[in-house]
């Protein structure tokens, strides 16, 4: 495996922790009613704590690997000198607070459950805000570099949300059918709902003033390598889309009438989503080390 394999694999396992600790945060903060809330707490504790885990060993492994592209190959990964140089460039500028976070979010792992989920909420709201300074955010400087930071950041937000929200919602949903739980399971399914509306909207809007910004241009040249893949990670998120609109015009009121059934439609439209979802993220770690042409 070369470095810059490796490079783009460490992107897609970072960037899918920090969401899945962004959407497991406000999913049990925010979505899951009071007598829901410390039963999902309990349940998505493994994942939190894995995610958690990964974004702070990944974010290491990252600086490692961006020392070896640097340097002179895998030699120079664990040189503290190559590591210091990179800190002082201007992807190291932002990894520098980074790492910082990732760190706090590591702490915030022994606080007591409520206080816990909040913290890690900040953290990994701070980690993709933290995210719109690297890669081709920062590529233009003035007014226009701070509207196309601040569009990104709001593209990672509603991006983590929806995508990082999604394992938290299967979990949720085996509940459905325990009647003592099964009415904050739908107030739960209906406020996710809700929100996700605005986020699927979010990630479309800012997607498109993000390609635009970067670009000038839709992207249409199917020769440029750059172009294509994002012109395939458009393919998949249009798809999320319509599995979303699915589940919630389709499935959903379904559950009145043909419970078991719309159930189980819920839970393999959410296994979709996660697959296709997974697959953008791959797309984006992949491109985004693209020169934007």
């Amino acid at each position: 495996m070369t470095l810059a394999t490796l490079f783009v694999l460490c992107r897609f396992v970072h960037f899918a922790a920090v969401m899945l600790m962004f959407g497991i945060s406000l999913f049990t903060a925010l979505l899951s009613p009071q007598r829901l809330s410390p039963i999902v707490i309990r349940d998505l504790h493994p994942m939190l704590l894995a995610s958690t885990w990964l974004c702070a060993f990944t974010a290491v492994l990252m600086l490692a690997v961006q020392a070896g592209l640097m340097g002179d190959g895998w030699a120079d990964t664990w040189q503290l000198s190559i590591w210091w140089a990179v800190l002082g460039t201007t992807f190291g500028e932002a990894w520098r607070w980074h790492l910082g976070f990732s760190l706090l979010a590591l702490l915030a792992l022994y606080l007591p459950a409520p206080k816990r989920v909040q913290a890690l909420a900040l953290c990994s709201l701070l980690l993709l805000v933290n995210m719109a300074f690297i890669g081709h955010a920062v590529m233009q400087e003035g007014i226009l570099g701070i509207l196309h930071r601040a569009n990104h950041a709001l593209h990672l937000l509603a991006a983590g949300y929806w995508f990082g929200s999604l394992l938290p919602l299967l979990v949720c949903l085996r509940y459905l059918p325990q009647s003592q739980y099964r009415r904050d399971a739908v107030t739960t399914l209906i406020r996710f709902s809700r929100w996700g509306h605005g986020a699927v909207a979010l990630v479309i809007l800012t997607g498109i003033a993000n390609s635009l910004i970067i670009l000038g241009h839709w992207p249409l040249d199917i020769d440029s390598d750059y172009q294509r893949l994002l012109l395939f990670k458009i393919a998949l998120v249009a798809l999320m889309v319509v599995v979303a609109l699915v589940n919630r015009y389709a499935i959903v009121p379904a559950m009145r009438t043909t419970p078991t059934l719309a159930q189980r439609g819920l839970t393999i439209a959410c296994w979709l989503e996660v697959a296709l979802g997974s697959a953008a993220l791959l797309l984006v770690s992949l491109f985004a080390t693209y020169a934007p042409v």
